[in-house]
Parts: C-alpha cells; structure tokens; sequence
C-alpha cells in the first residue's frame, strides 16, 4: 500500500488512518443521502397533503350536495318530494367532487307535517377516503357533514 502525505484530509489525519493515493473513500456518497433521505421526508409529506386535499374536496362535495338538494326541495311541490330525488341531486353535485355515491348519504326532516309553508332540512353525510390505498380504511378516515334549510314558500 503506497501512502501520499500531500492529499490526506483532516478526518484521516485526526483518524490516524493512512491516505491512499487516488482513492477517495467518500466519494458519491453526499448524493446517495441526499437522495434517500429527500424521498425518505418528501414521500410522507406528498401523501400528507394529499389526504388534506381529500378531506378539503369532502367538505366541498358535502356542502354543494345539500345546496342541490334544498334547492330540489325548494322549487319541487311538497306531494312531489321524494328520498331518490334528494338523493340523486346530492350525488350528482358530489360527482363533480369525485366522491363515489356509496361514500355519501343523505337524509331529509321536516318539522310541522311537512306543508307547504314549514322548514325542511336535508343533512348530507360524506366519507372521505384515503387518496391511492383506499383499502386501509374503507369506511373512510373522516366524516364530513353538512345540512342545508328551506323555510317553505314558493320559490318558482
């Protein structure tokens, strides 16, 4: 083993360990770290924030499905109202959030018989998933409500 005395760094003349010409034992290694602990922290952060994104677009698709739904409920006659009606209005303001139909539901309450002049509230319910492995948690990961009031009148 020939030792050079003129390239030694100050680690190995700390060590005590003797220099080798030509060779440098660290050589590459700064970017291999570098790699892995960058998609070792931007992994976790990138699904993060994708589960947020999820739980944003819930929250949205819950509110505009109960504004579609007491909007149907505002501007059809009370004899006329019915669960699949709410329900496909609500589903189809949720589609243009990507939220599947089996990930929502949607209830209707009236209070005074449901006349023509009483409030009628729907309640949307919305389970927001897990973005890429949905599978994890199949009932969802968060719950979102929302609720929506007609006061009655005619709105036509």
């Amino acid at each position: 083993m020939q030792l050079c005395s003129d390239n030694t760094s100050s680690a190995q003349q700390l060590s005590g360990e003797p220099a080798r010409c030509g060779e440098d034992a660290e050589a590459g290694n700064a970017m291999i770290e570098f790699v892995v602990l960058g998609l070792m922290l931007m992994i976790p952060t990138v699904y993060f924030l994708l589960a947020v994104f999820q739980v944003q677009s819930a929250a949205l698709a819950a509110n505009a499905a109960s504004q579609q739904a007491v909007q149907l409920v505002a501007s059809t006659p009370r004899d006329q109202i019915t669960s699949q009606g709410l329900t496909g209005a609500a589903q189809l303001a949720a589609a243009d959030f990507k939220v599947a139909p089996e990930n929502m539901s949607v209830s209707m309450s009236c209070d005074g018989g449901c006349s023509d002049q009483s409030p009628i509230r729907v309640d949307v319910t919305v389970q927001a998933t897990l973005p890429v492995i949905p599978w994890i948690a199949p009932g969802g990961f968060a719950e979102l409500h929302s609720s929506a009031t007609s006061w009655g009148g005619k709105y036509r």
